[in-house]
């Protein structure tokens, strides 16, 4: 059965430009060689870059199609399947030898023009993004794989759960109000909970290389696994950055059953996010519990959400902003 060689629209057409070369327009108004015959394309396909290949991948020319949208080939002696490629697509074509012999005008109708095909460029990337969409997979099941055993689904939502309602108990005392009173920075940090030190340096590491990239990743969950906070908290951040709500999530149930402040200042985080995923904006309320989950972490010690708040209080009290800033780097000069 003969196809119709016409262009789809297709996304993936500066790839296809790349797999058939640079093609000089100079090839678009050369006549056809004596014995060579044409097929005939849509007409608005003029100067459409072209490759005849044997069936086994053999070069045989390429060139841009004529004014009349037609592109050539020559017989290859005892060889009955070629292929047409395009910019869009490959398309096999048998030629018997009997087709040779017919007039030019009937060359067409006697040739057999099978469906369209990927390019070998266009498979190529196929199979490339089909990769990396394996290896994310892998990178997301890895990420809160070490969680599980120690906490199922359903004691993650106890767990956030649990601490959304003390919030809005928090919310009620005095410590919730945002003034400079309410901030003493303690260098020692007491309520945040210990590091140990191959685990910082698990954790030293996993920055070194880039905590959101491929290699920096697995270096983050061995950190966490040994009880980091901080790469657990860079964990989230990872997931988040990429969407990935469900991970995030047994990430912020972990910070917060270790009892790490981190804990309220990622929950902040994911329930704004998600808040504000729909209508692009979290409503005055949502953002008010945000903004105090956050000032919460800040006064039990987290480093994170003492800068944050220090963006937050940068124009509503400079002097509280220089001291959260000043308290997040003092333990910690590496937070950026």
């Amino acid at each position: 059965m003969t196809h119709r060689l016409g262009r789809p629209f297709l996304s993936a057409m500066a790839v296809a430009l790349c797999s058939l070369g640079v093609v000089s327009a100079a090839f678009a108004q050369q006549p056809p060689a004596a014995g060579a015959r044409q097929l005939q394309l849509e007409a608005r396909l003029q100067a459409e870059p072209y490759r005849w290949e044997l069936a086994d991948g053999t070069v045989l020319v390429q060139g841009l199609a004529d004014d009349s949208a037609r592109v050539t080939v020559t017989e290859q002696a005892g060889q009955e399947h070629y292929a047409l490629e395009m910019l869009w697509g490959r398309f096999p074509v048998k030629v018997a030898a009997e087709c040779w012999l017919q007039p030019p005008a009937r060359f067409e109708a006697c040739a057999e023009i099978g469906r369209r095909e990927d390019t070998r460029a266009q498979k190529e990337q196929s199979a490339e993004e089909e990769r990396k969409e394996l290896e994310r997979k892998r990178r997301l099941a890895a990420r809160t794989a070490w969680i599980r055993p120690a906490l199922s689904p359903k004691r993650v939502v106890s767990i956030l759960s649990k601490a959304m309602r003390d919030q809005q108990a928090w919310m009620r005392t005095p410590a919730a109000r945002l003034v400079a009173d309410n901030f003493a920075c303690d260098a020692g940090n007491p309520g945040l909970p210990k590091i140990a030190a191959a685990a910082r340096e698990k954790y030293a590491r996993a920055r070194s290389v880039g905590a959101y990239e491929a290699e920096g990743e697995p270096l983050l969950i061995e950190a966490a696994e040994l009880g980091n906070w901080r790469a657990v908290a860079t964990l989230f951040n990872v997931a988040m950055h990429g969407e990935d709500w469900e991970s995030a999530q047994p990430l912020v149930a972990w910070l917060l059953q270790r009892g790490a402040p981190a804990g309220y200042n990622k929950l902040a985080e994911l329930h704004g996010t998600i808040a504000s995923y729909e209508d692009g904006q979290a409503s005055p309320a949502e953002q008010d519990l945000a903004t105090a989950l956050r000032w919460r972490a800040a006064q039990a010690g987290d480093p994170g959400a003492q800068r944050d708040m220090a963006g937050y209080f940068k124009e509503r009290d400079p002097q509280l902003s220089e001291r959260l800033t000043h308290c997040a780097l003092q333990r910690f000069p590496d937070l950026k």
